[in-house]
């Protein structure tokens, strides 16, 4: 394998910046399987790969917000597409993606080479997974500041990038981050199950089907006493309305 050092390309920077956000924090190491396999890809040593997979960390608003860091060596052009990734998240993800599959889609599809679908779909290897949806976490906790928008629960393990019209829906919106909340894992689930909603005067509703439970546990406190509050986001980084009207009216269990 040849490692001596030469310059990063656009593709390759796309290539890291699509591997980073399909890993957490502590992966980004020259000793991780995924980090070796793509600096194999690359041409690469593996600790070229994990030294730009720590680039990025430093410019992520999510390590920040955990009180992490990484690494300070960050290039103009590592800055230039991590604005771009902030400023176009729809764009940048599409890119990256383009950029992955380009290199692993034989290897991840399956099926041999094939003209790639970035809408986002399902991917059948050694496990299921869809293609996009790492991209899309990270866009959506970039978004909200890696904090649970209903409770400002901040932490990585418990927070849940979740999907206003599900990923089944609308393909051309599965990695729209205005498609998406920041959710810990309980109103996550209450969200997906269509107990919890967001009205159109932009109020959290919660089913009446909880409130008629008896044995309920903490959920008053933890869902129940919501009913009524309003999403309190600013408007800029407020979730599209259209989507939430979808999930009202598709998905409320009222």
């Amino acid at each position: 394998m040849t490692t001596e050092r030469k310059a990063w390309t656009d593709q390759d920077r796309l290539q890291v910046l699509s591997l980073y956000c399909r890993l957490t924090f502590g992966q980004l190491h020259r000793g991780r399987p995924e980090v070796i396999q793509l600096a194999e890809y690359l041409s690469r040593s593996a600790n070229s790969v994990a030294m730009k997979l720590s680039n990025y960390a430093s410019l992520d608003p999510e390590v920040l917000a955990l009180g992490k860091k990484g690494l300070s060596g960050a290039s103009q052009q590592d800055r230039l597409l991590w604005q771009r990734f902030i400023a176009e998240p729809e764009t940048v993800a599409r890119e990256c993606e383009e950029a992955w599959l380009s290199l692993h889609g034989e290897m991840e599809q399956g099926e041999g080479k094939r003209e790639p679908d970035y809408t986002g779909k399902d991917s059948v290897g050694l496990q299921k997974r869809r293609v996009g949806q790492p991209l899309f976490r990270k866009a959506v906790m970039i978004r909200y500041d890696t904090r649970c928008v209903i409770t400002g629960l901040c932490h990585e393990d418990l927070l849940i990038a979740s999907h206003i019209v599900p990923w089944e829906e609308r393909p051309e919106s599965r990695l729209d981050p205005a498609n998406g909340l920041c959710l810990n894992a309980l109103h996550d689930r209450a969200f997906d199950k269509g107990l919890l909603a967001i009205d159109a005067r932009g109020r959290i509703c919660v089913s009446h089907e909880l409130a008629e439970g008896h044995h309920n546990g903490r959920l008053k406190g933890q869902l129940m006493d919501l009913d009524g509050q309003p999403l309190d986001l600013p408007p800029a980084t407020y979730p599209n309305r259209e989507y939430l009207a979808w999930h009202f009216r598709e998905c409320f269990r009222q």
